[in-house]
Parts: C-alpha cells; structure tokens; sequence
C-alpha cells in the first residue's frame, strides 16, 4: 500500500457561501497536512488533494458530513472520491480558491446547470459491457487534446479542444454524431456534466457521459479499452494504469514515441506539448518546437490578443 494516497472528486451543488467555504477547507486541509488544489464556486466543488491514507480518509469523512442540514455549507454526502497512489510530492503546496465556475466553460446563456440537465450517466461496468458487446457507439473525449495525445479510450475522437471555453468551437467537428449514441468522458467526470448537456441544449439526441470518468473506470479496468497513459494535473504529469501497456504519445517534433511533456517559454502562450529529451537538448528554445507556432508574429498576435481579450 502507498504511503499516499491521491484523491480526485467534485460535486455540482449549491454553495451559499464560497468564501466561508473556502476558510473551512483551508483550516481543515492544513490540519490533516493535505496538498492539492480545491476550486469552490456558488455551483459547487472542484478539488484533488493528496495526503496520508489516514488524514485523506479524515478529510472525506469531514466533506461527507457537510449534508445540507443548518450550519453545513451544502449536501456534499454522496461525493465520490476516485482514488490513486501519491508520491509525497505530487502537488508543491495546497491552493484552495473561490471562482466563478469550478471549470471555466464561460458558456454564456448556453450555460448549463447539471443539476437540471446533463447526459446520462453511464456506469464503467456498463462502458466495459458496450465494448464487449460490440455496441455502436460514439466517444468523444473532453479534455485538451495534448492530454487526449498521450491516452485515451480505444475508438475515441478528439474533437480539438485546447481548452474547456473551446466547447462550442467543436460543434462542427461532431455535428456527424447527432443522431448516434454519444459518450462523453474527461479525466474525472466534472468537464462531462457540463458538456453533455450542452450537448443535448444543441439538439444531440443520445447523450451519456463516463460516470466518474477515466479515474474510476480505470480504477475498476486497469489498461483495459484504453490505449496510452492517463493525463493527470499533478507533478507525475501521467498515470501509468498498467505497467503492461503502449506508448502513443509522439515528440511533436521528430515523432518519436514520447510521454514527455514541456511548456512553451512565450508567457502568453505555455501550451504545453509532447517533447524528447533529444530534441529540447538540440533545440533549447522551446518556442521554436511549440506546435502553436507562436514564433510566428501572426500567432504572437494571436497569442497576445487571446491571453488579454479572450477573443480568438
């Protein structure tokens, strides 16, 4: 057994009050000597944290007991905690904060509140049933496609997101699949109650969505139906699911089979891309392997315009 154990969870909930919320994290998070990152929004609760077994298991017993009655912040009792092994040091420090959504999608009046409409959700048990059973079906994944480049479900599209505010950019990319049976998957299920919805708000007429996503699937399916290493947002970057598997992931560069990822150094661009160690050693400047093409002055301006306006 680890020495530690990483957690990963949300919950799309009322919460009252953010900021109090917020405070009754922190206080709880250092006390327990937990690191990771919680986001909190008026809608609910992002987070993944990562500690002792048994400080970890203090932390979900505390969260657990936050049931809706008076004097708790919200119902968060049927959270569901997806869980892997930790390092110690996945997370430099803990970052707990409130925002407007706990995953930016700034849809706008497309706004979907996946309390009263979201895709169904769909068990792993069942998944695993639809891949046996030869059942005619559609995945398409929704993270950021640098995280679909190194693992992702067998069968599975990447519609070309490079953020979750590209959602409705994608439309014409899977308009194909409106009259087919749809699945939605993400890391761990939170991308997916949003953009499931939407997708039903923009006439899909099938539409499931991974319960749990890719962490609880492969915890109960190890390297099972899925080709590659899970993305993860912490300091291991991936997260081997079997020791027996694949590599999918390619240097952008000279294509080599890699799983080794670097930012791009232009501050308004950091995309983050798939790179051998030959290749950064040949060229120490990393703008000029960035697939962004961001030396370029057209995409600089690009860039720059984007990262100050939110416009391109």
């Amino acid at each position: 057994m680890s020495a530690y154990t990483i957690i990963l969870y949300y919950k799309y909930t009322h919460v009252a009050d953010p900021e109090g919320f917020m405070n009754w994290h922190r206080s709880l998070c250092e006390k327990l000597g937990l690191k990771g990152r919680v986001l909190i929004a008026h809608e609910g609760i992002n987070g993944t944290l990562e500690g002792t077994p048994e400080n970890i298991k203090t932390y979900c017993e505390a969260l657990h007991a936050q049931n809706g009655s008076e004097g708790t912040f919200g119902n968060f009792s049927d959270v569901v905690f997806k869980t892997s092994p930790g390092t110690g040091d996945s997370f430099p420090k803990l970052k707990i904060k409130v925002r407007q959504e706990i995953v930016t999608a700034r849809l706008g009046e497309d706004d979907v509140d996946p309390n009263k409409l979201t895709g169904v959700h769909l068990a792993p048990e069942l998944l695993k049933q639809w891949y046996e059973n030869g059942e005619d079906f559609q995945i398409i994944d929704m993270r950021n496609s640098y995280e679909f480049e190194v693992g992702h479900f067998k069968g599975s599209i990447d519609p070309g997101l490079r953020n979750f505010r590209d959602l409705p950019n994608i439309l014409p990319k899977i308009e194909q699949f409106k009259e087919k049976k749809v699945v939605t998957v993400c890391t761990g299920g939170v991308r997916c109650e949003k953009a499931s919805g939407y997708l039903m708000k923009k006439g899909f007429k099938d539409v499931y969505q991974l319960d749990g996503g890719m962490a609880k699937y492969m915890e109960k399916f190890p390297g099972q139906d899925f080709d590659g290493a899970l993305y993860v947002f912490d300091n291991r970057i991936t997260m081997d699911t079997t020791k027996e598997r694949a590599i999918v992931g390619k240097c952008h560069h000279c294509g080599v089979a890699c799983e080794r990822f670097v930012n791009c150094p232009y501050d308004v661009c950091h995309y983050q891309f798939l790179c051998c160690e030959k290749c950064e050693k040949e060229t120490p400047d990393l703008q000029k392997l960035c697939p962004m093409k961001c030396n370029t002055l057209w995409n600089r301006i690009k860039a720059l315009l984007s990262h100050r306006f939110k416009i391109v």
